[in-house]
């Protein structure tokens, strides 16, 4: 796989939440195609559960791409959950602190099981508990 090669897919649906996955490096070359082929992926589901077992990867462009995605979901009322991150990933998400913003799971059934439940359910409306129970910060700013 190259560095500029990026496949997002729907691996299948559950309840509310599309869960969508992620192959290939998210970088420089890659990252700005996240969002859209997520959103497109994901079609009328607003709550997304990424699968990201399959990145190797990932630059502060990526952790950009993540947000993004993170803010864009949530101002529709949706969520975006993150399963299945690798070691390397899951170093670099707690490292700038978007861990606190964008919750991680060890597997996709166990993010899958913390997505609200009705497609109508506001995912959030601001600072508050996530679906951790932590206390969370308003989106990060630009």
């Amino acid at each position: 796989m190259h560095r500029d090669d990026l496949n997002v897919s729907l691996a299948r649906t559950s309840g509310a939440a599309a869960i969508v996955t992620v192959t290939g490096e998210l970088n420089l070359f890659t990252s700005e195609r996240l969002s859209p082929a997520t959103q497109a992926a994901a079609g009328d589901h607003t709550h997304v559960v990424l699968d990201l077992s399959a990145v190797p990867f990932c630059d502060s462009s990526g952790l950009n791409a993540l947000i993004i995605l993170y803010r864009s979901l949530h101002g529709a009322g949706g969520s975006l959950s993150l399963a299945a991150v690798p070691e390397r990933l899951m170093r670099l998400l707690h490292t700038t602190g978007v861990q606190r913003l964008i919750p991680t799971y060890p597997t996709i059934d166990q993010a899958v099981e913390r997505v609200p439940q009705s497609r109508d359910s506001n995912g959030s409306g601001g600072d508050g508990p996530d679906s951790n129970g932590r206390e969370q910060a308003g989106p990060v700013a630009d």
